[in-house]
């Protein structure tokens, strides 16, 4: 079927193609009542769906953000991703999508061809992962970095959680508990998020006159992990509690504690990192840490908008809140 255009839309309403794109695009000139009527019933009479990608051509915004996460099927990254359209929804735009599978290359190469495309602004929540940091500098449009602060040398705002901060509060709601053994269950990564966590559990430990050297570092590979976390659990070295620097290997330690016969939390207390909905559904319930996606996405969206009208927003770092639930001992 051959493609509705806007002339065609334009010889139906008895008007020309101007006149529509007035109507598309809520002006620059004024449309009469009657005229903008006739317009709209001819564009849902010919089922006209216009062109993104030229009209981002011709004008200076698409209504389109690109968003790049390492993987959009991990249940933290799900929801941040679900979060962020429905930021960008609300505020007219649309969002496309691409996954780095925790590839610095592949990251790249989507943050370059989502803004040959003429998006809007990139949103990029960078891989975790060692090794150096992509930049994206070059990159002809404004880019904010969401769960991750920006590669050194990068001009670019980001907004991220206070994760040392959460580190060391989750471990301190454990110390609370009268846990002296306290371990952390952590990535291979030495900075980020993650590593930040995992500094404000050591910096809980060391204040508290703890032990701060249990510490099990794994890798992202889900049954590797498991299995790093069934050694630690059958080791002579298991902690009486557990600090997972992220919900998905909490979430792991309750499988396999529930494997080895270890009750939670009378043996084992455990906490997460990250606030997903998947916390509550466990058994027993996870106690996690975190902030509100819907926040962390509208103050990056907002942040963006900020970047297109020619400001240079500040970092935003948020807070992190506690939600207390069974793993770690409370009712």
């Amino acid at each position: 079927m051959q493609r509705v255009t806007r002339d065609d839309v334009a010889r139906l309403a008895g008007t020309s193609p101007a006149v529509v794109s007035y109507v598309l695009n809520n002006g620059p000139r004024p449309v009469a009542p009657a005229t903008r009527a006739r317009v709209e019933q001819a564009i849902a009479e010919l089922g006209y769906r216009p062109n993104l990608v030229a009209r981002a051509l011709r004008s200076t915004r698409s209504n389109v953000l690109g968003l790049v996460v390492p993987d959009s099927s991990e249940g933290y990254f799900t929801q941040l991703t679900h979060a962020v359209e429905r930021a960008a929804f609300a505020r007219g735009s649309l969002v496309l999508l691409g996954n780095s599978a925790f590839s610095r290359e592949q990251e790249l190469r989507y943050a370059e061809s989502l803004a040959n495309m003429r998006v809007d602004g990139l949103l990029l929540v960078r891989a975790e992962i060692a090794g150096a940091a992509a930049t994206h500098s070059a990159l002809d449009v404004p880019v904010v970095y969401l769960h991750h602060h920006a590669p050194a040398g990068t001009v670019a705002p980001s907004v991220v959680l206070d994760n040392k901060a959460g580190g060391r509060l989750t471990t301190e709601h454990l110390l609370g508990h009268g846990y002296r053994e306290i371990g952390c269950l952590t990535g291979t990564a030495r900075s980020g998020p993650v590593a930040d966590r995992a500094r404000g559990w050591t910096e809980a430990m060391r204040a508290a006159k703890r032990s701060a050297g249990n510490v099990v570092r794994t890798g992202l590979d889900r049954h590797a992990a498991r299995a790093d976390i069934r050694r630690w659990l059958r080791s002579p070295e298991r902690p009486r509690a557990i600090m997972a620097t992220a919900d998905g290997l909490a979430l792991d330690t309750l499988t396999v504690a529930a494997e080895l016969g270890l009750r939670v939390p009378k043996d084992l207390a455990v906490i997460g990192f990250g606030g997903t909905d998947a916390a509550v559904h466990s058994w027993p319930a996870l106690s996690t840490a975190g902030h509100s996606f819907d926040d962390f996405a509208d103050a990056a969206v907002s942040t963006l908008d900020q970047l297109r009208a020619d400001t240079q927003p500040e970092d935003r770092v948020l807070d992190v809140r506690l939600t207390a639930r069974a793993s770690c001992g409370c009712d």
